[in-house]
């Protein structure tokens, strides 16, 4: 009867332990994710956003010096202009307006865009555009997520 109360002590350790462990590993992964997630949210300065994407260009399209600086100039003013037209469009009631507004400057830019680039450059653009645009189709929200029914607070 002895040796039975001695192995349930033990097996109630072993437990203990496990479940000691399993919760420290739960803590470290939350940890780890929210840190993760922290880096992901900080906001980049326009100029960083832009050089970003005209580093990518770069890359993907084999741009000159010129070309690139050129395309960096484009996003920059871009970046502004659809900060400027979001902040100013926060409390407006008609928001396909301000969409109509940001397609037009897309529009705008693109073709400021395809006119630094040569042709086969061009076709390169147009291809990486469908594929980012497949990779992310079905994704309404970019960044932030709402739920339905509940109004944003500021």
């Amino acid at each position: 009867m002895n040796i039975t109360k001695h192995s349930s002590k033990a097996i109630s350790f072993k437990a203990l332990g496990m479940l000691i462990m399993l919760i420290a590993v739960m803590f470290s992964a939350a940890n780890s994710y929210s840190q993760d997630n922290g880096e992901k949210r900080q906001k980049k300065t326009p100029e960083e956003r832009a050089q970003k994407r005209a580093d990518k260009m770069k890359e993907k399209l084999s741009l000159t010096d010129d070309q690139h600086k050129q395309v960096y100039d484009i996003f920059l003013s871009q970046t502004n202009e659809m900060r400027s037209l979001h902040e100013s469009g926060k409390n407006d009631q008609d928001k396909t307006a301000r969409k109509e507004k940001m397609k037009s400057l897309r529009d705008s830019y693109n073709s400021q865009i395809n006119s630094v680039l040569t042709s086969s450059q061009q076709q390169l653009w147009e291809t990486h555009k469908k594929e980012m645009k497949e990779k992310h189709k079905g994704k309404k929200h970019h960044g932030k997520k709402h739920n339905k029914g509940e109004k944003k607070k500021n």
